[in-house]
């Protein structure tokens, strides 16, 4: 999240403008995929079947009503998290499915089910997720300041449909009073709708997932491309996607948290400018004098933060002991885990070193430089660890050891292999040329299908495709070739 420009001084972090893609830093939405949707596919691809072997669903929607009613005070916490956070601008829409997810596992005796179908998992999320909407409305109808990215949309959409008559804000609420209150009432219809339309249509995808998955695969490789591209409109984002992809396999097999990274990763940005901001008030104040400096370090909400922070901390560390990140992974050698750890602990020591090297007057190295320092003596007491525990502790976790991974029918490499050779074509014919290669050969060689069922789904995915951008004006990821040839649309 600090990689790139700082927000203080302009100073750069782990990057160079003799590579400028990273000056910019990470795109949420590269992370997000990477980490997630990336690891998903590549490991249900290498089962090489369907993700469920039902093609009906349970006709338990009385048996989902009294989940709900058995866990009805869960429910009203993560809702209230979720207006809490959704208040937040720039948070709610992000992380709050996390913290919510956290706050369940937390508050549960027996964590053992967490990863692999309990409830409470579910309810509580679900809970924050839909009312964090009505949270982010109230900085975006009173301030104008969006609470998450939807709310960013929403402006914009209303700023086109009012024909710049309506401005959201203070004066919203004072010429537009009966607009508000409509935006209010359709958000909590929306949700009604919604949920009407979802259990309608429920059956229908369900059935999507007794589908064999190398033949969905493809066209989600397609989309998570396309979707990568818009994110920064630069070929380079392919090539992040991979490689935070590579870490999200990492991550799964290993048994890190990726939604802790993801919501570091969103925190980073509003972290480090509060922290910049205190750090300048704190200056001037200690400049002033030392006692005024202390004053202010010693405040009531500084010390209730501490007390906050140093809880949570403790009890995290704790309630680690009982909860596996990525549900129950047994453990394997340790020589896989160990090498991951010693190479993530030398990227953090870099960063470390790269952060110290800016001049000692840019703010811009204090946040990077305290969040590498205390990465690195976690670092440190995890390779400890590593040393002295024998290699069936749960550290040493490895999914290549045991479970779907370890039996599955083809290989990690190979598997991976196909993304990156869609990705490769994109940098040499384009994303239009690179996909009708791709999707057919991948249809042909890795699903098994003929050469007449191929080139139907291949010539329907680029007619998707094709839409997509025609509907949503975006343009596709260019190559090589267009740098030498002047081609028509869609091909440029």
């Amino acid at each position: 999240g600090t990689i790139g420009e700082g927000a203080s001084s302009g100073d750069l972090r782990m990057s160079s403008y003799d590579f400028p893609y990273l000056t910019d830093g990470l795109k949420l939405v590269i992370v997000g995929l990477g980490i997630f949707a990336i690891p998903e596919i590549v490991s249900l691809l290498r089962q090489d079947r369907a993700i469920s072997e039902e093609p009906q669903l349970g006709g338990g929607w009385l048996d989902g009503v009294r989940d709900w009613f058995a866990n009805i005070w869960l429910s009203v916490r993560c809702s209230i998290i979720g207006v809490i956070v959704g208040v937040i601008p720039g948070l709610g829409g992000s992380v709050v499915d996390w913290i919510a997810y956290g706050h369940a596992v937390q508050t549960t005796k027996d964590k053992s089910n967490f990863g692999s179908g309990e409830v409470r998992g579910v309810i509580g999320p679900e809970s924050s997720n839909n009312a964090k909407e009505g949270g982010g409305l109230v900085p975006t109808l009173l301030f104008g300041i969006p609470g998450s990215g939807s709310m960013a949309i929403f402006i914009g959409a209303i700023a086109l449909l009012g024909s710049g008559q309506i401005e959201v804000g203070p004066a919203m609420l004072k010429n537009n009073l009966d607009i508000t209150y409509s935006i209010v009432w359709l958000l909590a219809l929306a949700n009604v709708v919604g949920t009407v339309i979802c259990i309608a249509a429920s059956g229908g995808i369900a059935k999507l997932t007794t589908i064999r998955f190398a033949l969905l695969a493809p066209f989600l490789f397609m989309i998570i491309s396309f979707a990568a591209f818009q994110s920064g409109q630069n070929l380079m984002d392919l090539v992040a996607l991979f490689a935070i992809g590579f870490l999200g396999l990492l991550m799964r097999r290993f048994d890190w948290s990726r939604p802790a990274f993801l919501i570091g990763f969103v925190l980073s940005g509003p972290a480090e400018t509060y922290a910049n901001q205190a750090v300048q008030i704190a200056s001037s104040r200690f400049r002033k004098s030392f006692g005024e400096g202390i004053e202010y370090l010693f405040t009531p909400i500084v010390i209730v933060l501490i007390v906050i922070t140093i809880f949570s901390v403790v009890l995290g560390l704790r309630q680690a002991k009982n909860i596996m990140a990525e549900g129950d992974v047994k453990s394997g050698s340790k020589r896989a885990p160990f090498v991951f750890m010693l190479a993530v602990t030398a990227y953090i020591a870099y960063a470390f070193y790269d952060a110290a090297s800016i001049p000692s007057f840019s703010r811009d190295r204090v946040f990077p430089m305290f969040v590498a320092g205390v990465c690195l003596l976690g670092c440190a007491v995890l390779i400890a660890r590593m040393i002295l525990k024998p290699e069936t502790d749960t550290i040493f976790a490895d999914r290549e050891f045991d479970g779907d991974d370890a039996t599955a029918t083809h290989g990690l490499w190979p598997t991976l292999g196909w993304f990156a050779f869609l990705l490769v074509l994109t940098s040499l014919l384009g994303f239009i040329l690179a996909l009708g290669i791709f999707l057919f050969a991948f249809l042909k060689v890795r699903a098994g299908l003929g050469t007449a069922f191929a080139a139907a789904y291949t010539a329907a995915g680029i007619a998707f495709m094709l839409g997509m951008a025609w509907l949503l004006n975006r343009d596709f990821p260019p190559g090589l070739l267009q740098e030498y040839a002047d081609l028509p649309w869609p091909f440029t």
